[in-house]
């Protein structure tokens, strides 16, 4: 391998999670950096934030030719040759840099190239299923003005709209209203027009009030678990249905923010997937995304062994507890 060093990052839409192994397996380096969803940051200052991650775990591990592959928020499938090329005008060399979705990193973290589903419940929300082929098949990931079923801003949007019609009485009292004047700094409801509508409101800072959905619906705050129980099975029959294009891709793997806080959402959604698709097999991951990145620049060097896996997970933990 030409190569010295494997990089793998995790570029979600707010921050990223960067990694760097030997071609044996072993962590050299960790890095942290920004969001990497171009379509919210603009193409020239996520390539900045991914070069600064990829010089930073040079540095670390003392080696300068690294193989890169990112896992972006922007992608639902592998990066096109005009995509690729603009992320390549810089540091990067053609052939150094594969960019691939943030979901084929995570699937590869949790199936190891085998077949299986990814389930991505975050600020958005996607799924990604390979089949026995290797072939990617991909449902959500509409991004937040279309469709994000059970995502972090459908959370919150949907908590605003339950805070709206309590102020417009026309829909029950909810503690998420007085969650809602605390998290956006205002005195009644109203004034979170002004919030919502400023130039520099990004939707990462409204995905951020569903923690207040999920902790209340944690408790069993009524109008909190209602807004699970309508968005969380939507999910679900997605999976459902993409299930149905391979007969062996039954281990489903659930990743993101809202899966990793909230039991109530990760029963909400198990619950009604075990019922539209009883073979499914919800299992957790054995590698972050990031380390799916690096398995996944493995495969394609033909260098993936049972060792390598060994010492990816086993010195991640010691550099990444």
């Amino acid at each position: 391998m030409k190569y010295d060093l494997l990089i793998g990052i995790d570029g979600g839409g707010t921050h990223s999670t960067a990694a760097a192994a030997w071609p044996d397996g072993r962590i050299a380096a960790v890095a942290y950096g920004g969001g990497l969803n171009y379509h919210h940051a603009g193409i020239e200052t996520v390539r900045l934030r991914m070069e600064d991650m990829v010089a930073q775990l040079c540095e670390k591990a003392g080696a300068g030719r690294p193989l890169v592959c990112v896992g972006m928020s922007a992608l639902d499938a592998p990066a096109d040759e005009a995509t690729l090329a603009r992320f390549t005008a810089g540091r990067f060399e053609s052939g150094q840099l594969d960019l691939q979705s943030d979901a084929y990193a995570a699937l590869m973290g949790f199936t190891c190239g085998e077949p299986g589903m990814i389930v991505i419940c975050g600020t958005g929300s996607m799924l990604l299923l390979l089949d026995e082929q290797g072939r990617q098949h991909v449902s959500g990931g509409w991004g937040y003005l279309l469709a994000d079923a059970g995502s972090s801003y459908t959370l919150a949007r949907e908590a605003l709209l339950a805070v709206i019609d309590e102020y417009e009485e026309m829909g029950e009292k909810t503690v998420l209203t007085r969650h809602a004047l605390d998290y956006f700094g205002v005195s009644t409801p109203r004034m979170i027009i002004d919030k919502v509508y400023a130039p520099d409101f990004t939707p990462d800072r409204l995905a951020g009030f569903a923690r207040h959905v999920l902790k209340e619906a944690e408790s069993g705050e009524r109008v909190a678990c209602s807004i699970l129980q309508r968005t969380m099975p939507r999910l679900a029959a997605q999976a459902a249905q993409l299930m149905k294009k391979s007969p062996s891709a039954h281990r489903v793997g659930l990743y993101g923010g809202v899966f990793m806080h909230s039991a109530a959402a990760r029963a909400c959604f198990t619950d009604t997937l075990r019922r539209l698709a009883p073979k499914a097999q919800i299992c957790p991951l054995d590698y972050p995304p990031e380390l799916g990145a690096i398995i996944h620049l493995m495969r394609r060097e033909d260098i993936l062994s049972e060792s390598a896996l060994h010492n990816l997970k086993t010195t991640y933990k010691e550099v990444h507890p």
